[in-house]
This record gives structure tokens, C-alpha cells and sequence, in this order.
């Protein structure tokens, strides 16, 4: 096939194929945005600490995480739902708390622990000891707060009959060292210093929970973890007897509208980060599907139970995207080509086996008409034959199938072109 067989057959499927393309490329998902905002709880908190995890391993992949600092869960639902922040850091238990439409969770992280500590001399059996005193609750827009709240006020206790601060974790951790103030509930990751200082504190006692199975009955998305003997430290022996708490579990929530690609790379880092082992979880324990509030974006379903796509487990994560993406765009294309290719040249086949015919067409009507002809009409006739003939000599070859036709018709032009011309010159011949 020569050049001009070739762009004949390829130039209507290439024109096909750009139109394909164009339309598949407004349908398919436009290349996600390179800036992540992620909310988080304080900077001394472990929504915090992770963020920054979050943000050196989106870095690597070619991301930029803003971090978001505030008071907490309840504040960052919030920005989640005016669409202040594109993910987030949640606790469990407060999706009651704040506006939650169109946020989506991407799993459970890790066990975060209530922490109820008190003054050493005043030792705690059950919440309603707490009655009358002056207990920290969290700041306004944290998730502790709607949560000791809610225990408390199932409890009997109220700020009505106590005193409910709402004091910084700094700020509370303090107090409570000092005097201060008789109680304070904290709900965040062990490995937080806040937590270690505390239990190290000479002054500060901490709350082993009884009636375990009333509070999780209650409370279904509370699960009991143990704080065992001397975990935080073996010399001093701290704690000095396995204490029993309540944790909710931390949770990754993003806005429903959130890119998937944006989406894949968050539940990727949640995997590096939350599948070690830690205090109270398992090695690969989390991320995980159970225990969230929220309902489970379908991204995360498909990625918590099946793991990362085929691409994205041998690639980089950018390149696996890149791939991913221009095989969803050239696959379909590909697939309307190798027909179309297939398709053309019969195409052009038939289109050359109408021309021969055409010419045959021509050719016979010409020679239809030498059998009666004048001198002068035969000498019409080969000027045409003539003109057929050079048309003929200025067309490509035919295809293989057509050859012996394309030689015939040779054949038979030439034949025909030296029977006009006899006739042509049969009137100067001698009578």
C-alpha cells in the first residue's frame, strides 16, 4: 500500500479517533488539584501530628498539604461542610455534633482513648463522684466536648449542679496539675506528651472505667481498650494496675466532592501511617471500615477491602494516575480504530473495484460505437480511449485482487485505441 492508499485509509480513522478523544476527555474525571486543605485539632494534638505525616508523604507524591489548625472535630466538620477544607480528622461519636451532609468517611485510623483524669485526692469510682466539682469538658468546637457532655449528662451531671469548664487540652492539663480544677476529660492518641505528662504527674490520677458493658451498649461507637501495668514507664511502674477506658476511634472524613485520585492518595497515606502497630492496635488493624459514624465513601470501601488499584501497586502513585487516566482516554480510542483500520481498506478496495468497473462502463460504450463509426468518429473515439488511458496511468496501483481486472483493462484500451485508429485512417486508403 503506497503512501496515498495509506492516508486515504488512515486519515478518516484518525478524524474519528480525535473526535473520540475529545469527547472522552470532557467525560472522563479532570486531573485532580495539587493542594489538599486538611483540617486538624491543635497543634500539640495528634490529628496534628499526623497531618504533618499526612503532608511529608503527599509531598513525595507530588501534593501539597495545608494544614488547618482549630479546636477540634466539631470545628472541623464544620469547615468540611461549608467547604472551607477538602479533609479532615474526625472523632468518633460526634457526627450529631455539627452538620455532616455531603461528608463521606474514608475509615477508622486508630483507637483514641477518653482520658479522664482527676486529682490524685480525690479518687473517682463512677462519673457520679464528679457531682458539685469542677470538671474540664473541652473547648468550645472540640470533639471532647459533646461527648463527656453527653456521658455526664447521662450521669445525672449538668452544669446545673457542676462546674463544666471549657479550657485549651494546655491549658486544662495545667489547672488539674495545679489544683485548680477537679477533673478534666481529654480524648486523643497515647503517644500525644500531653497524655505521658499526666500520667507521670504525681497529682493526677486516672480513671479505670467500670460498668464497661452499660457504656458500649449505650455508646455503640465506643469500644474498650486496657491501659496495661507499667506501659508508660516499667521503672516507676506507671500505670501501677491495668486501667480499663473508653475510646472512640479517630476518623478520616472528606467532602463527598473531593477527586478520587485525591481520595486514593489520602487512604494510601492513611495506610503507611495507621497500619503500625501502636498501644492498643494491631499491626494492620487500621485503616478500617468498621467503627465509623459516617457512611463509607465507595472509594474507600473498594480500596479498604481489596486494596490500592493494580497500577498504583507497582508504580508511583503520580504515574499510576497519569497511566490510569490516558488509558481510560486511548483504550476506547484504540478499540474504535483497529475496526476502523480494518473496515478501510475493504472500503477502498470497493471504492477502486466501482472505479475499474466504471471505466469498463466507459470503455465499452466507446467500443459499442466503432463498429459503425466514420473515419472522424473513430478518430473521436481514440482521443477518448486515449484520455482513458492516461486517467488510468495517474491512479495508484490497485489492490492485489483487483490486478488482473486493472492489466485487462490495459489490455483492452490499447486493442481498442488500435482498432479506432485503423478506422481512422481507413478513408485515406485506396479504393
Amino acid at each position: 500500500m503506497d503512501w496515498k492508499k495509506l492516508a486515504w485509509v488512515l486519515a478518516p480513522a484518525l478524524l474519528v479517533v480525535l473526535i473520540v478523544f475529545a469527547v472522552l476527555n470532557r467525560l472522563v474525571e479532570p486531573l485532580p488539584p495539587r493542594r489538599i486543605t486538611l483540617s486538624t485539632g491543635r497543634e500539640n494534638g495528634a490529628y496534628y501530628l499526623f497531618a504533618k505525616e499526612y503532608a511529608k508523604l503527599a509531598k513525595a507524591d507530588g501534593f501539597t498539604v495545608e494544614i488547618m489548625t482549630g479546636a477540634g472535630t466539631v470545628e472541623t466538620l464544620k469547615r468540611l461542610a461549608a467547604g472551607q477544607a477538602m479533609a479532615g480528622f474526625v472523632q468518633g461519636g460526634t457526627a450529631e455534633a455539627a452538620p455532616t451532609e455531603g461528608l463521606l468517611s474514608l475509615g477508622s485510623l486508630y483507637y483514641e482513648p477518653i482520658w479522664l483524669f482527676h486529682r490524685r485526692n480525690r479518687p473517682l469510682r463512677g462519673l457520679n463522684d464528679l457531682r458539685g466539682l469542677s470538671i474540664q469538658v473541652g473547648e468550645e468546637g472540640s470533639g471532647i466536648r459533646p461527648l463527656a457532655i453527653r456521658v455526664l449528662r447521662d450521669s445525672g451531671i449538668t452544669a446545673q449542679n457542676s462546674h463544666l469548664m471549657a479550657l485549651t487540652s494546655e491549658g486544662a492539663a495545667t489547672a488539674l496539675e495545679a489544683g485548680r480544677i477537679d477533673a478534666a476529660f481529654f480524648i486523643m492518641a497515647p503517644t500525644v506528651p500531653l497524655v505521658r505528662r499526666l500520667l507521670l504527674s504525681p497529682s493526677v490520677g486516672l480513671w479505670s472505667v467500670r460498668r464497661t458493658i452499660a457504656y458500649t451498649a449505650r455508646y455503640r461507637f465506643l469500644s474498650t481498650v486496657t491501659l496495661g501495668e507499667g506501659v508508660v514507664d516499667l521503672v516507676a511502674n506507671v500505670p501501677d494496675h491495668d486501667v480499663l477506658l473508653l475510646a472512640a476511634t479517630a476518623t478520616l472524613v472528606v467532602r463527598e466532592d473531593v477527586h478520587p485520585v485525591i481520595v486514593r492518595l489520602l487512604l494510601k497515606t492513611a495506610e503507611i501511617v495507621h497500619s503500625r502497630p501502636g498501644l492498643f492496635e494491631a499491626p494492620n488493624a487500621f485503616p478500617s471500615d468498621t467503627l465509623v459514624d459516617l457512611p463509607l465513601h465507595e472509594v474507600a470501601r473498594r480500596y479498604l477491602r481489596k486494596g490500592p488499584p493494580f497500577l498504583e501497586r507497582y508504580l508511583p502513585f503520580w504515574i499510576a494516575v497519569t497511566v490510569e487516566r490516558w488509558a481510560l482516554l486511548i483504550l476506547p480510542a484504540v478499540g474504535i480504530l483497529l475496526p476502523l483500520v480494518r473496515i478501510l481498506p475493504t472500503l477502498y478496495n470497493s471504492q477502486m473495484r466501482k472505479r475499474v468497473t466504471r471505466w469498463y462502463r466507459e470503455v465499452h460504450a466507446i467500443d459499442q460505437t466503432l463498429a459503425h463509426a466514420t473515419p472522424e468518429e473513430a478518430r473521436a473515439a481514440a482521443e477518448r480511449l486515449r484520455g482513458v488511458q492516461t486517467r488510468l496511468a495517474e491512479i495508484p496501483p490497485p489492490p492485489p485482487g483487483l490486478m488482473g481486472e486493472y492489466y485487462d483493462l490495459k489490455l483492452h484500451l490499447q486493442r481498442l485505441i488500435e482498432q479506432a485508429e485503423e478506422r481512422a485512417a481507413a478513408r485515406h486508403s485506396p479504393r
